[in-house]
């Protein structure tokens, strides 16, 4: 079964390798998110939504991202 994300990737006709490459990541490592072998920064999760012009809640579930509130006092 293919995830959310490999079918975005395929519904916007990109290759893994071209998807890969826009990102600035190789298709080893995008396989692996596609797989659900890696869990994705909140950013990253945001960088690939846009370039298949989806919502991030589209296509990764919330446990597949990971979110950091900072502490402004604390990084001061």
């Amino acid at each position: 079964m293919n995830s959310l994300v490999k079918m975005a990737r395929l519904t916007s006709e990109f290759s893994i390798e071209e998807a890969a490459k826009m990102l600035n990541i190789s298709a080893g490592y995008l396989s692996q998110i596609e797989n659900g072998q890696r869990q994705v920064s909140s950013i990253r999760a945001e960088e690939i939504a846009n370039l298949y012009k989806k919502s991030r809640e589209e296509i990764f579930l919330p446990s597949r991202y990971a979110i950091r509130e900072v502490d402004e006092q604390s990084s001061a």
